[in-house]
C-alpha cells in the first residue's frame, strides 16, 4: 500500500533521500554479515530451522484447521436423517445427506447460473441478428470449448476432499476399511452419487444448447442436436469418473489433510491443460461430440478396470 499508494498520490522520496537509505541499509548489511559469519553454529542451525516442513507446517496446520472449521459449519447433525438402505450404501447416504450443502449447494448454484446465461442469450438472439447467426455458428463449431467449461464446473475435487475429511480421514486408520470388499463397494455408491452432483448444471447445459441450436437457426443435420445433448452429458460423467478414479489410485492426503501425491498434482495439471487446449479448437460439433462420447466410455472402463484391480492397493493414507 504504502509503496504503491504514496507515488500514486504524488509522495515520493527525492534521490538525496534514497541514497542515504541505500548507504544506511548496506552498511547495516555488512555489519550484519560479519555477525553471523562470527557465529560457528549459523550453518547448522540455519539448516535445521529452515526446512520446508518447519517453514510451511505453521501455515499448513492453519490452513487445515480452516478448511475443517468452514466444512464442520455445513454438515447437518440431525439425528432424525436415515436411510432405507442396507451395509456401506446406508453408510454412505447418511454421508450425502449430512453433507449435501457441501456436496450440491454450488452445484445447484452453477445450475441455475447456466440457466439464466442460456434464457439472456436466447433473448439477446430474438433482439439481434448477428449475435443470432454468431451463435448458431458457435453450437456448430465450438463444442470443444465446453470440455473446459464442463471441467470448470465439476465437483470432483469438493466431494472427493469432502469424503477424505469427514470420512476417509478417521476410517482408512481401520484395516476392514481397505479391504477389496469394502473399497469396491463404496466406490461404486460414491460414483452414484458423483455422477448425479455433476449431472445438476450438465443437465441443464445440455438441454439449453440444442435449444439454442434450434431458436438460432437450426441445423442441416439433424443428429447435432442428439450430439450436443449427449456429448455434455458424456463430459459430465467422464469427470465425475476422472476425479473419482484419481482419488482411489493415487489418494493424496495424509492424516493432516496436506497433499502429499506429486502423482495427483501432477495428473491435475495435466487435466487443466488438456482442457485448456481445447479452447484453441474449433471442430464440427457432430464429429467431435461422437469422438468425446467414445473416448468418455473407452477411458470410463479403463479407470474402473483399474480402480478395480489397484484400489485397493492404492487407497490407504499418505504418510
Amino acid at each position: 500500500m504504502i509503496a504503491y499508494g504514496l507515488p500514486f498520490i504524488g509522495i515520493a522520496i527525492n534521490s538525496t533521500m534514497f541514497y542515504i537509505i541505500f548507504a544506511i541499509s548496506f552498511i547495516g548489511g555488512i555489519f550484519s554479515f560479519i555477525y553471523i559469519n562470527k557465529f560457528n553454529d549459523y550453518k547448522r542451525l540455519y539448516k535445521e530451522i529452515l526446512t520446508p516442513n518447519n517453514v510451511y507446517a505453521v501455515e499448513n496446520q492453519k490452513n487445515a484447521t480452516t478448511i475443517q472449521n468452514n466444512t464442520l459449519k455445513q454438515i447437518e447433525l440431525d439425528n432424525s436423517l436415515t436411510s432405507n438402505k442396507n451395509g456401506f450404501a446406508y453408510f454412505h447416504e447418511l454421508f450425502v445427506k449430512r453433507h449435501r450443502r457441501i456436496l450440491t449447494k454450488s452445484a445447484r448454484k452453477t445450475a441455475i447460473i447456466s440457466l439464466l446465461i442460456i434464457a439472456i442469450v436466447i433473448i439477446v438472439t430474438q433482439i439481434n441478428v448477428d449475435f443470432k447467426e454468431k451463435t448458431n455458428e458457435i453450437m456448430l463449431i465450438y463444442l470443444p470449448y465446453f470440455v473446459f467449461i464442463m471441467y470448470m464446473i465439476n465437483r470432483g475435487t469438493v466431494v472427493t476432499q469432502a469424503m477424505f475429511m469427514n470420512c476417509d480421514h478417521s476410517m482408512l486408520t481401520y484395516r476392514f476399511y481397505r479391504t477389496p470388499k469394502v473399497i469396491l463397494a463404496l466406490f461404486k455408491e460414491r460414483l452414484k452419487t458423483l455422477i448425479g452432483i455433476n449431472l445438476i448444471p450438465a443437465l441443464v447445459i445440455a438441454i439449453g444448447l440444442p435449444l439454442i441450436l434450434f431458436i438460432t437457426g437450426g441445423t442441416d443435420n439433424p443428429l447435432n442436436y442428439l450430439v450436443l445433448f449427449v456429448s455434455i452429458i458424456a463430459m459430465s460423467v467422464f469427470f465425475s469418473v476422472h476425479y473419482l478414479a484419481m482419488y482411489y489410485l493415487l489418494q493424496p492426503y495424509n492424516v493432516n489433510i496436506e497433499m502429499k501425491s506429486s502423482t495427483y498434482t501432477l495428473v491435475q495439471g495435466v487435466t487443466y491443460f488438456a482442457c485448456y487446449y481445447m479452447l484453441q479448437l474449433q471442430l464440427p460439433t457432430f464429429y467431435f461430440g461422437i469422438a468425446t462420447v467414445l473416448f468418455s466410455i473407452i477411458y470410463c472402463l479403463l479407470s474402473l478396470i483399474l480402480v478395480y484391480r489397484y484400489a485397493p492397493k492404492t487407497f490407504k493414507l499418505r504418510i
